[in-house]
């Protein structure tokens, strides 16, 4: 039944087919929005805007993010996010999305003319190859884990650094491309990318191990230095170009990107629990319905639990496999797929970040497990000779892989709607990892974007259990509490977030916005200064400062505006707002005077008495401060700035 199927003007049909598919089933991702780290990389930050300064991103790594601890050095990905804003001309997503996925279109061709030449160079002549490259590359463009990574704007460094990677594969391959080191070039572009392209130098020596100096591993004992020495010769271009780009890249250009570690636990406990990150990752490869934008997998104590010691075990078994088949030639791309799946693996495996597991890292090693697998699938069929030995069992395996497909664009479509808006991503993630302070918080953001505070609050408050010292999470209940008019607790929460001294300019400028909305230019003005020395390609902390240019006002300006109000609107609150100014000016006498005005339209404020005992302190009219301060506690117990003064009035009058 198969032999209608083998031709090459089918496999071409049939490849135009997948591409066309992939793109139906991804109709709905386009509109999609920004999302994690997008915020930082592309709304926020001020040097994306012009390409004029574009050679600036291959030489300053502070071009790549608004947030001084996540910059690194990845000008392809600055470059791309820049000229896509210029052709959006502003930040629309839709633009971002046509780029990375006419690139993942590329890929898709490219893991096509990847995995044939792996099968043909396996199994030279053989029928079925055709075929088998066509289900690889088909369930490669379908497969709903891969949506996580294409969906999410911010991975297109995964995905561009993975398209680098097998055209630096494939030029290597071509002996034009070989004999120009062209593959030297997309190597570079994927480096420039994300770190992770430097992976394509281990790669290519196990492609060349295999496929090119497979002697080495059935007659090693003959002639072994001049294999050894083949090998090295082949890959050295790649792996001396390679390793000093990475290094100088790394310990030159972004000499603290190794704050990215995470600190809080041991190299070995984060690499134990990668055992168990990995299952994670094959379960998602292999029936993928438990993907979340953002998992709440925490390291595994001890080293030695179930969790971590089956995943190990299950990675030793791959490991035995990836062994065994590299030494029969028709199997090796089952040993290659398995080597490119945890080369590609060990970047994040051993390198300690804050987040243990993400699902849209799997994008890069999974290629090697389309390539692997399906090859695997064909030899057993091959070795029980079930292909055409039956016309009943052929049609079962079209059903079966057809199953498969439809199951995969299913599932990837469903992934696009959950990726279709914050409350969608975030209720999902929230379902799915429960444990997770950000996804709490950031499914709380979607209830405070429609003004249901009570409900953005709860989440925010479940968060903050579980990280209290999350600074993002003081700073949203801030937002909260102020769209609730409740200014004391929103005060509360704007300088307990700025009390975290976070390098992310966000607590200042959340706060200064808050600020703005009060009419309190000067402080706001404060505040926005700080944000742009700790990130001065911030751009929404500059078009702030910009919008208050005109209505910053001196003291006395503002003294004398508060004046002009009192006259036609004297109320306790106004003249509280004033009494504050006096003291900021130091006219401690005017600010007694008019917190004694206060108390005659309001006998039982402790705001007044409060700033009567403050005033009274800075005479040093100690005696009166205290009683003042009493007073305060008198009418509000728990007023805790009234404390702090009547102990410092107190605490004078002892000495």
């Amino acid at each position: 039944m198969f032999k209608n199927f083998t031709s090459r003007k089918f496999e071409i049909k049939t490849l135009i087919v997948i591409l066309i598919a992939t793109f139906l089933i991804y109709l709905n991702h386009f509109d999609n929005p920004f999302f994690f780290d997008d915020t930082h990389t592309i709304s926020t930050n001020e040097s994306i805007r012009s390409l004029d300064n574009w050679t600036s991103f291959f030489t300053n790594a502070d071009t790549f993010s608004s947030l001084p601890a996540n910059r690194a050095y990845r000008p392809m990905i600055t470059l791309m996010n820049a000229i896509d804003y210029s052709l959006a001309s502003g930040l629309n997503s839709r633009y971002y999305h046509y780029h990375i996925f006419f690139w993942f279109l590329v890929l898709i061709v490219l893991m096509y003319v990847l995995s044939k030449h792996l099968y043909k160079a396996s199994l030279p002549n053989y029928k079925y190859i055709g075929i088998a490259a066509l289900f690889a590359t088909a369930w490669f463009a379908l497969h709903t884990a891969n949506a996580e990574t294409i969906n999410y704007i911010c991975a297109r460094s995964d995905s561009f650094s993975t398209l680098c990677i097998v055209a630096s594969l494939l030029l290597y391959i071509h002996p034009f491309g070989r004999k120009w080191h062209l593959y030297l070039l997309t190597m570079i572009l994927g480096i420039w990318t994300k770190q992770t392209g430097v992976m394509f130098f281990p790669i290519l020596f196990v492609y060349v191990v295999l496929f090119e100096e497979h002697l080495i591993l059935t007659d090693f004992k003959k002639e072994t230095k001049k294999k050894i020495s083949t090998v090295l010769k082949r890959i050295a271009p790649a792996g001396i170009i390679a390793s000093f780009i990475f290094l100088f890249n790394q310990y030159y250009l972004t000499p603290e990107s190794t704050n990215s570690t995470n600190f809080y636990v041991t190299r070995f406990e984060y690499f134990s629990t990668q055992w168990y990150v990995i299952i994670h990752y094959l379960s998602n490869f292999i029936f993928p319905i438990n993907l979340s934008a953002d998992p709440d997998i925490t390291i595994i104590k001890p080293w030695y639990s179930f969790k971590t010691l089956s995943g190990l075990l299950v990675i030793l078994g791959m490991i035995s496999i990836m062994i065994k088949t590299a030494f029969k030639k028709e199997l090796r791309p089952i040993s290659f797929g398995l080597a490119w799946f945890f080369i590609a693996l060990l970047p994040t495996t051993l390198n300690p970040l804050f987040q243990i597991a993400n699902d849209h890292r799997m994008f890069f090693p999974f290629i090697g497990l389309f390539i692997a697998i399906p090859w695997g699938a064909l030899m057993v069929l091959k070795k029980y000779h079930i292909i055409d030995k039956n016309k009943q069992y052929s049609t079962q395996i079209i059903i079966a892989l057809s199953i498969i497909l439809i199951g995969h664009a299913y599932g990837t479509t469903q992934r696009n709607i959950v990726w279709d808006s914050r409350e969608s991503l975030w209720s999902d993630v929230v379902k799915k990892s429960p444990k997770n302070a950000r996804g709490l918080m950031n499914y709380g953001l979607s209830h405070m974007e429609k003004g249901d505070y009570d409900s953005a609050i709860e989440y925010f408050n479940r968060a903050y259990k579980l990280e209290p010292n999350y600074s993002l999470i003081h700073i949203n209940l801030g937002i909260a509490y102020s769209g609730k008019k409740d200014h004391i607790k929103a005060e509360k929460y704007f300088n307990s977030a700025l009390g975290f001294n976070i390098t992310s300019p966000d607590p200042e400028y959340f706060y200064a916005r808050y600020l703005v909305n009060l009419n309190k230019y000067q402080r706001a003005e404060n505040l926005l200064k700080k944000a742009l020395l700790k990130s001065p390609n911030h751009w929404q902390s500059k078009q702030l400062l910009n919008s208050i240019a005109g209505k910053i006002k001196t003291p006395k300006q503002e003294i004398k505006a508060l004046q002009e109000k009192i006259k036609y609107q004297p109320n306790p609150s106004l003249y509280i707002e004033l009494s504050l100014k006096y003291y900021q000016n130091k006219e401690y006498l005017k600010s007694i005077q008019t917190s004694t005005e206060v108390l005659k339209l309001e006998p039982n404020n402790a705001n007044a008495y409060n700033n009567l005992c403050a005033a009274y302190n800075q005479l040093k009219k100690w005696k009166l401060g205290a009683e003042a301060c009493k007073k305060a506690l008198e009418i509000k117990p728990d007023f805790k700035l009234a404390k702090n003064n009547l102990k410092w009035a107190t605490d004078n009058i002892k000495n």
